[in-house]
C-alpha cells in the first residue's frame, strides 16, 4: 500500500506524500532509535510519538517509506519541511498510538487475507 491508501484507511492526515509509488509493507511502533535501526527498511513506516524534525532526517537516512504521528500532533514547520525535502511520507493519526497500530494491523491483515 501507499502512504495516501494508509493514511485514508486509518483515518491520517496525509501531510507529505513521499515518494507516491513507494510501497509500504511493514509497520514499526516505538520511539526507541536503537530498536529502529535494527527493525526498520525502505518499505517500512513508522508510528511514533516523537516529532522532533531529527526524526525526519532519521528517517531519511535509514531510507524509510513514512513517518506516522499519533494524537492528532501538529508537526512544526521544521519537521514538514525535513520531510518534504527529504521525499518522506508524513502523516498523522487523531488516535493514540495503540490505536494507530490497530488500525494499520487491520489494513495489513485484510489485504492479506484478501491476497490468499
Amino acid at each position: 500500500m501507499t502512504a495516501e491508501e494508509l493514511a485514508a484507511r486509518i483515518g491520517a492526515k496525509l501531510l507529505h506524500p513521499g515518494l507516491a509509488t513507494r510501497p509500504i509493507e511493514r509497520v514499526y511502533a516505538g520511539d526507541r532509535m536503537s530498536d529502529l535501526l535494527n527493525h526498520a527498511s525502505d518499505a517500512t513506516l513508522v508510528v511514533t510519538n516523537l516529532t522532533t524534525s531529527q526524526l525526519v532526517r532519521a528517517a531519511a537516512l535509514m531510507d524509510l517509506a513514512g513517518l506516522c504521528l499519533v494524537n492528532g500532533v501538529e508537526p512544526e514547520a521544521a519537521l514538514l519541511d525535513a520531510a518534504a525535502s527529504s521525499g518522506t511520507a508524513l502523516m498523522v493519526s487523531p488516535h493514540d498510538l495503540f490505536a494507530a497500530c490497530g488500525r494499520l494491523y487491520e489494513c495489513f491483515h485484510t489485504e492479506r487475507q484478501a491476497v490468499r
